[in-house]
């Protein structure tokens, strides 16, 4: 009694070491729960709204279904990394919680503390000495790794599940029952499910490991004793995994939709554990090929300082390093494969790579997990704790102390570099979210009372301006397709696309419905939606397309600027007669994503910026055009010749030119067999070789990637 109730007490040395890293590191500000500086960036953004339509949303079953969020191609709050384990928590609560309100700042000092306590139960494995304990355990909490993720992907913070995994197997050794190992590695696989699937995966190689070496090593007791022991904590520990997966929205999404493509890309370079990132004040970033953080795995000037110390002691500890792998053989093996697909199949060793083929079928299934550089974790830990055990175990106490203090130290002022920048950008008020994000016309709260939901169209995850959209329908507590998932069901992305390309050629609008056209639509909407009484207008820079508002007689009427815009231009288009795509020019309101795929139009016309641009150009009146004459400009030089270019119209075979003169290409395009009734016709260039002026010797600011310049285009019979 006396002996635990001490050891209580001594755990509150490392959870106020985790709360002082918290603050130093991340500030106070955060642990309000209205203060969403925690919610800034496009990932913590995607976190947060998608718990605000959870919160509002109606209970389901499985709980964590979000149908607000996403409306028919919804699927749980898994999937936009909301983080299941607070946000069904919290969602209990959600009557009395204030607005707005974030659990990220909880969720993350949360995980400093238990990073901090797991550490301090790790070094208790090693060393019963608490200075020991209290420096290793500094080591292990100022993990750049685990800092690099604040304010990214807030679920990944959660590296004491690592921690906690590898505790659970070093403290085998004590006299624990098969009931509490059980109980220990249910409640550490089952908060890892609930947290992260990446984190869950690797916790799961390691809890596999870990049976397998005790199988393995229990000579004393009968093999049939050990096979039923195994299954007994592979069923227990199965099916509550399967029911928190299926609670938690798992298989709200179809199995083929996990795989995106993209292993190989957010690789770990073998270089990753050296290169600081900006994240020491001594070590300059190494010039590697970029993985967008996903391989970041800087070890510290702490722990590369500790090294050369913990190696001159290596030979030592041989006997006792030849009998650890001995007794948890099958864990380095789950610690080697974890790092084979954290450094994949394209192994680069800074700036040089070495390639090798995977089938496809292994390829589709890594794509799983595309973001592979984080499988490192486990072994990074392994690593540190490895570093730690030989100076404790090879140094008098005194000298291990002195070693450990010194490299404690450095690492905590060295990491400053890194953690002091992300404490200011957290508290710089320019960088906080805006409630509305720029929306301030009256107009969204009037249409908040007619409407249901708000649709951005066409439907998809993460389109042009999602994160206004879903703002908006969150502030109103609308539904919406407005979305950012981690991973989107794209057979009802397909499906929801096709349905509303169904119902646009023939005229549906659903009058419960707001809806958010992206620039290719704004057009067809024109076409398929009845003027005298749908307002289609741009608000706030968004253009919306309003069902039956100019009929409300209680709805304030909108300047219809879009539709008026429009008329002028559409009314302008007649057979033999030239269409300029100049600024202010009539063309100009036919093209797809200025300031995209088509740079700002000019006096002259517009570059198309990117691999493709896309044109919407109404039919004439009257006559019957057979074709589409085009003056274009190329984007050549002595350095870059040749503009190899595709036209596709209307799903006809694509037509292919060569330019070589800066101007005045003309091209004289057939076009398809007219259907009777149709309004419009749509025009898609591929630009084979695009180049910046930047990249051929031109201006060194601009980074365009330019390939036709379009200047005019006529209708011909």
């Amino acid at each position: 009694m006396i002996k635990n109730k001490q050891f209580c007490i001594s755990l509150l040395i490392p959870i106020f070491l985790g709360f002082c890293a918290f603050i130093a590191v991340v500030g106070i500000a955060p642990l309000m729960p209205t203060n969403l500086d925690l919610a800034q960036g496009v990932d913590p953004f995607k976190d947060y709204i998608a718990w605000v339509f959870y919160r509002h949303g109606p209970w389901t079953f499985p709980l964590g279904l979000n149908p607000s969020y996403g409306l028919d191609i919804s699927s749980s709050v898994v999937f936009s990394d909301s983080i299941p384990l607070f946000a069904i928590l919290f969602k209990v609560f959600s009557s009395i919680l204030p607005e707005p309100f974030q659990y990220l700042g909880i969720w993350t000092l949360l995980c400093f503390i238990l990073q901090s306590v797991f550490a301090w139960l790790l070094m208790g494995v090693f060393t019963s000495n608490r200075w020991l304990q209290f420096f290793g355990c500094i080591l292990l909490v100022f993990s750049p790794p685990m800092f690099w993720r604040v304010n990214q992907h807030a679920a990944l913070v959660g590296h004491f599940l690592i921690l906690a995994s590898l505790y659970q197997i070093l403290r085998v050794k004590t006299q624990w029952s098969s009931r509490q190992n059980l109980l220990s590695w249910g409640l550490i696989l089952g908060a890892a499910v609930l947290v992260h699937f990446s984190l869950f995966v690797m916790v799961a190689f390691l809890w596999g490991a870990s049976l397998a070496d005790q199988f393995k090593n229990r000579s004393d007791i009968a093999l049939g004793v050990k096979i039923k022991e195994a299954l007994v904590q592979t069923l227990v520990i199965g099916g509550l995994i399967l029911f928190l997966m299926w609670q938690a929205g798992y298989f709200a999404m179809s199995a083929a939709s996990g795989a995106l493509g993209g292993y190989g890309f957010f690789r770990m370079n073998l270089l990753s554990p050296l290169d600081a990132k900006g994240w020491s004040y001594l070590l300059k970033p190494l010039r590697l090929p970029s993985d967008y953080g996903e391989g970041y795995m800087y070890l510290g000037l702490g722990f590369l300082l500790l090294w050369p110390f913990a190696l001159f002691k290596l030979g030592k500890s041989f006997p006792a390093i030849k009998h650890f792998f001995m007794e948890h053989a099958i864990l380095f093996v789950a610690l080697f494969a974890l790092s084979l697909f954290a450094i994949t199949n394209h192994i680069a060793f800074g700036r040089y790579e070495f390639s090798f083929a995977i089938s496809d079928p292994i390829y589709q299934i890594a794509s799983i997990f595309r973001a592979s550089g984080r499988f490192f974790w486990p072994m990074f830990y392994c690593l540190a704790l490895g570093c730690i055990w030989l100076i404790i175990r090879n140094y008098s106490q005194r000298n291990a102390m002195i070693l450990l203090a010194l490299a404690a130290a450095t690492q905590m002022i060295d990491t400053r570099a890194g953690w002091q920048k992300l404490q200011l950008h957290l508290a710089d008020p320019k960088v906080n979210i805006p409630h509305e994000l720029g929306l301030k016309s009256p107009f969204w709260a009037e249409a908040s009372r007619q409407f249901d939901n708000i649709l951005l169209m066409p439907p998809q995850d993460k389109g042009t301006g999602w994160e206004q959209v879903a703002m908006l329908a969150a502030k109103y507590h609308l539904g919406t397709n407005a979305v950012f998932f981690a991973r989107a069901d794209a057979s009802k992305v397909a499906l929801s696309h096709q349905q509303f390309i169904n119902d646009l050629n023939q005229g549906k609008w659903n009058s419960k419905n707001l809806y958010v056209l992206q620039s290719d639509l704004v057009l067809p909407a024109y076409f398929h939606s009845n003027p005298q009484t749908d307002l289609l207008a741009n608000i706030d820079g968004m253009t919306i397309l309003a069902p039956n508002w100019k009929a409300c007689a209680n709805c304030t009427q909108i300047d219809e600027n879009v539709r008026s815009h429009l008329d002028k231009a559409i009314q302008s288009i007649e057979v033999n007669k030239t269409i300029l795509f100049g600024k202010a020019q009539n063309g100009s309101e036919f093209l797809v994503g200025v300031g995209g795929s088509w740079a700002w139009p000019e006096a002259w016309g517009v570059w198309s910026n990117g691999s493709e641009a896309k044109l919407i150009l109404p039919l004439p009146e009257k006559g019957k055009p057979k074709h589409l004459m085009l003056d274009l400009r190329a984007f050549v030089s002595a350095t870059h010749p040749r503009q190899n270019i595709e036209i596709m119209i209307q799903g006809m075979p694509p037509q292919a030119a060569s330019l070589v003169q800066f101007e005045k290409n003309q091209i004289e395009l057939n076009l398809p067999p007219l259907i009777k009734g149709e309004k419009y016709i749509e025009i898609v260039f591929i630009l084979k070789n695009p180049a910046s002026p930047k990249d051929v010797g031109g201006d060194s600011s601009d980074d365009r990637r330019l390939g036709i310049g379009l200047v005019s285009a006529s209708f011909l019979n």
